[in-house]
């Protein structure tokens, strides 16, 4: 029978016997197996999914590339065998979403081994690549070993139900209060807001939600007599955060009361009190307003504002009511007395 039927190769005979051998021992651990169709194996023959003791399916997953013949067992040295693999797999292995385990197969002892591919312990080799597989790495009892190697389960649930219980408080608020204590301030610690604000535009939904809700606090400075945006190192404060904020205009609270928004502004064009005593005896307080940093914070805030506007898909009325009530909030319709420089 030579023609008119396909034919199983003894080369693809082999490899389906590799594939038997190593199924044969997944299915001994209690773990599940699943094989690539062949005209899908670029250099994986298949994945291998750990089930726990238990019977609960963990998530772990592992690709397997196996091999099967005398001539995998030929080349060695004082600690394994050689392998020697492939140049046209050796990206698609590097680059693999999860651990790709190579397994050998001896049809002799039909006993098989095993190392995990990592590129830091390969060696090129012409126009291909080795890797030493270990004489003790006997896959049949690798159960335990191969556990370790891959990472560690986690309960998502547990992890992310403090997270989520948050989220419902913050989407569930009139306000969000971030507060910054005075150390991280005089250490020019500004990660925390930073972080923050990242943390609000998670999502879509949750980032809407807190349009015009964060405002930040200063604590530690109630026994100073000083306004804050007099202070100098509170001023070296805001200008090093200020750049990291680039969605501050659409976050920060501008109805009243507010805060945040005008102590940034202040604390930016370096504004001082001078005041002067009348005749009457009155007191007329006069802000000189200094703008090294202004115009740039402005440009860049409203540039973010409308970033995250077309990212939420908001029309161009909804920015320009935001974009309104962050300029009111600045520059009050009645302002007191102002002197520029």
């Amino acid at each position: 029978m030579s023609s008119g039927f396909p034919q199983l190769t003894a080369s693809a005979r082999m490899g389906e016997t590799g594939v038997q051998i190593v199924s044969q021992i997944i299915n001994s651990f209690g773990w599940i197996f699943r094989r690539n169709h062949q005209e899908t194996d670029f250099g994986i023959d298949g994945h291998v999914e750990v089930v726990s003791d238990d019977g609960f399916l963990t998530g772990q997953i592992f690709a397997v590339q196996i091999k099967y013949g005398k001539s995998f067992f030929k080349s060695k040295n004082r600690w394994g065998y050689i392998y020697r693999g492939e140049e046209k797999h050796f990206n698609y292995i590097f680059n693999y979403p999860c651990p790709v385990f190579i397994i050998i197969c001896n049809p002799d002892s039909q006993k098989s081994f095993w190392s995990v591919f990592e590129p830091n312990k390969t060696q090129k080799a012409g126009l291909s690549w080795t890797l030493t597989i270990d004489f003790e790495n006997n896959f049949g009892h690798a159960k335990e070993t191969i556990k370790t190697i891959l990472p560690p389960i986690s309960n998502g649930l547990n992890l992310l139900d403090e997270y989520w219980n948050e989220n419902h408080l913050i989407i569930n608020s009139d306000y969000i209060y971030l507060i910054i204590d005075r150390s991280d301030i005089e250490n020019l610690n500004i990660d925390q807001i930073p972080e923050f604000f990242k943390r609000l535009k998670a999502t879509k939904e949750l980032a809407y939600h807190c349009l015009g809700r964060i405002e930040i606090g200063f604590h530690g400075y109630d026994e100073d007599s000083r306004e804050l945006y007099e202070i100098e190192q509170f001023r070296k404060y805001i200008s090093a955060v200020v750049p990291l904020l680039p969605e501050f205009f659409f976050f920060v609270r501008t109805n009243e009361p507010n805060f945040t928004l005008k102590v940034f502004f202040a604390s930016l064009c370096n504004l001082e009190r001078v005041i002067h005593d009348r005749s009457t005896g009155l007191k007329n307080i006069i802000i000189e307003a200094k703008f090294p940093e202004i115009e740039n914070f402005m440009v860049e805030k409203f540039q973010g504002l409308n970033n995250i506007s077309e990212w939420l898909g908001l029309s161009e009325d909804e920015n320009y009511k935001i974009s309104r009530s962050v300029a009111k909030c600045i520059l009050p319709e009645s302002p007191g007395q102002v002197q520029t420089e």
